[in-house]
């Protein structure tokens, strides 16, 4: 396998956020010139936020960082694939490259069988996707992850 430290920098955060008890998801954004403007992980529950996803708390905080909505020297990382509603701000954001780990066909935008992103119509903007990258690992720990949620279920639904 490829080693990306981009990638195992983004699982790091995933990881993170599992002991935080959230669902471990963790993206970084790294601009073209290398240096890395964002840094996060889910925070749905410690902010009680539904669209607090990895994706769109990176996509702040680049955004913030840069004082610009607009992301287009930039590529992300994130551990898993993002939803529609993380398509979205990554479209809206007009990142250049999104390369994700783990693809989600119940719930990913860009490989499901619901997903609008293979309906070029829809497109306005130009993000090359790449996907199913260190896909062992990161099933681990979602499995992991889960697997623990159900041995001693906590009050929390996933």
């Amino acid at each position: 396998m490829i080693k990306d430290e981009n990638m195992e920098l983004a699982i790091d955060e995933a990881k993170k956020a599992a002991k935080r008890n959230e669902i471990p998801v963790g993206a970084i954004i790294k601009e073209d010139t290398g240096k890395i403007i964002a840094i996060e992980s889910n925070k749905t529950r410690e902010l009680c936020d539904p669209t607090s996803h990895a994706e769109i708390n990176a996509i702040r905080m680049a955004s913030e960082a840069r004082k610009d909505i607009y992301l287009s020297d930039c590529t992300m990382y994130v551990t898993l694939e993002p939803c529609l509603m993380c398509m979205g701000a990554i479209l809206n954001s007009r990142l250049k490259k999104l390369i994700y780990g783990l693809p989600s066909p119940k719930y990913g935008a860009f490989s499901s069988n619901f997903s609008t992103y293979k309906k070029k119509e829809i497109l306005t903007k130009n993000t090359e996707v790449y996907g199913g990258f260190y896909q062992t690992e990161i099933s681990k720990l979602m499995k992991e992850f889960f697997e623990n949620k159900r041995r001693g279920f906590d009050g929390n639904r996933y």
